[in-house]
């Protein structure tokens, strides 16, 4: 997947839109109370507006099972997603570990291995391209084909295009532990949406 040209971005979204870049940097500048704030307003443009909050503002209690409820519906989205697509003998081999990398994520987080299930989520989003497009989805023109589709869609795997980048640079990043979380259950929930 490519990144994003400041024309693509442009020419593909609304003045709301654009917004995401920065709140997508400040997010990772930020920390703590403010650093919810910033991605409560990220799921606003990126998803359905509002519906993130049921996440973030709770108990921790409340918080630990509504997270794992997302992340059970964000497994069988991509579980769904991998049935409807990979139809024949030759490709069961991906599919199958696609579905081992979905089980050791949702583990992985459960035990609260955040690192780990960080780099898992980002390696499953970037399957997703191929199973809905093939070819197409690996092609190094696919985000501005995204953006073309949809600007939410597009903005979706932009978004994983910047935490592909966070991997590159994991030594850089403060308090990333609570940053990955984040953005973790931030990625499962707009996958979820769409």
């Amino acid at each position: 997947m490519d990144h994003a040209e400041k024309s693509i971005l442009d020419s593909y979204l609304s003045d709301s839109e654009k917004r995401t870049i920065d709140l997508f940097n400040a997010l990772v500048e930020t920390k703590g109370q403010a650093r919810e704030s910033i991605a409560l307003k990220l799921a606003d443009v990126l998803g359905n507006p509002g519906e993130f909050a049921f996440y973030i503002n709770c108990t921790e209690d409340q918080k630990l099972i509504r997270t794992f409820h997302l992340l059970r519906v964000f497994r069988e989205n991509v579980e769904l997603l991998v049935h409807k697509t990979w139809a024949n003998e030759a490709e069961e081999k991906p599919a199958n570990l696609l579905f081992d990398d979905l089980q050791v994520f949702i583990e992985d987080y459960r035990q609260g291995k955040i690192s780990s299930s960080f780099r898992r989520f980002v390696s499953i989003a970037r399957a997703v391209p191929s199973l809905l497009f093939g070819s197409a989805g690996r092609a190094p023109d696919f985000l501005e084909y995204a953006f073309r589709i949809d600007p939410k869609f597009g903005l979706f795997f932009w978004y994983v295009g910047e935490l592909e980048q966070q991997l590159r640079h994991v030594s850089e990043i403060r308090e990333r532990e609570e940053l990955f979380r984040l953005e973790t259950l931030l990625g499962a929930f707009i996958l979820s949406c769409f």
